[in-house]
Order: structure tokens, then sequence, then C-alpha cells
């Protein structure tokens, strides 16, 4: 053993030992501490059975809380690798929509460009359509109320009538 070992005296079930730590004494005692209180579950389950077999039957409880561990460790890695592996997708997805975020945009920028183009060649011409249809539109106004059904007009059966605007 190296001269850097300190050794250290723990109580197991009935025994004492002593152990040799590599620098970390509250880390060897945190583990004889656990050893003790499986030996002491053992020996309350089964007092019938000698010390050794206590000690065998402690060691295959902490091999399967370790393998249990093992497991639990297994799958967090699987989850683990899985969510990294949907993140690569889900870049791969994202930049696919900005990608075609500034297609559109090109396109929309394109569009917006011809219709300038288009409206000032109509206003070169002298084509006034916009403007008429514009006023046609504005003296079709709907007032609030002019679909509201009363109840006179329930009672009498009359439907309400388009009212047209005055502007």
């Amino acid at each position: 053993m190296a001269k850097s070992d300190e050794y250290v005296n723990v109580r197991i079930g009935k025994m004492t030992y002593r152990l040799s730590s590599d620098g970390d004494l509250q880390r060897t005692y945190d583990i004889a501490a656990t050893a003790d209180a499986m030996m002491d579950q053992v020996t309350k389950r089964h007092p019938h059975l000698n010390q050794v077999s206590q000690a065998v039957l402690a060691l295959v409880n902490s091999i399967g809380l370790m393998e249990d561990f093992h497991l639990k460790i297994k799958e967090a890695y699987q989850e683990r690798d899985f969510a990294r592996m949907q993140q690569e997708e889900l870049k791969a997805e994202l930049n696919r929509l900005r990608e075609q975020f500034w297609e559109l945009k090109k396109d929309v920028l394109y569009y917006q460009n011809l219709c300038d183009i288009y409206e000032k060649k109509l206003a070169e011409r002298g084509i006034e359509e916009d403007s008429s249809v514009k006023q046609e539109r504005r003296i079709r106004r709907v007032q609030p109320g002019d679909y509201q059904l009363t109840i006179e007009d329930a009672i009498t059966g009359d439907e309400p009538k388009d009212i047209e605007g005055d502007d």
C-alpha cells in the first residue's frame, strides 16, 4: 500500500475492522455505515444465520442494489442519447423552416415590388377604376343594429331591412 493511505477503524456488524483510505476518510466511513446498516437488516430478518452467512447475504443484497442502479444509469444514458438525437432532428427541422421562411420572405418582397411597379404603371396610364371601386364600398355600410331582430319584428314576422349609408 502507498504511504499516503490512511487507516480508519469502523464497526460493521459485530466486528471492528481497520480499513485503509486513500484520503477521503468521510467516504470510507459512509461506506462502512452502509455496510453496517445492511448487516443489521439481514441480522433482523434472518437471526438464525451465522455471521458469515449474514455477510454473504448482505453482499448479495448490495450487489442486487448495485445492479439496479446500473440499470437505471443505463436507461438514463439511453434517454439522454435519444434526447440528443431528437435535439439534432429538431435543429435540422428548425434550419429547414428558417430556410423556408427566408424563401417566403424573398417571395413576398418580390411580389410587393411587383405590385409597386404595376401600381405605378396603372397610375401612369390614368386608370382610375380603383378609386371608383373604393367609393362603391363606402356607400354600402351596415350600421350597428341593422341586422338585429327586435321583439316587434319577431311578433309581426317582419325581417330587418338593409339600410344604405350616407357617405
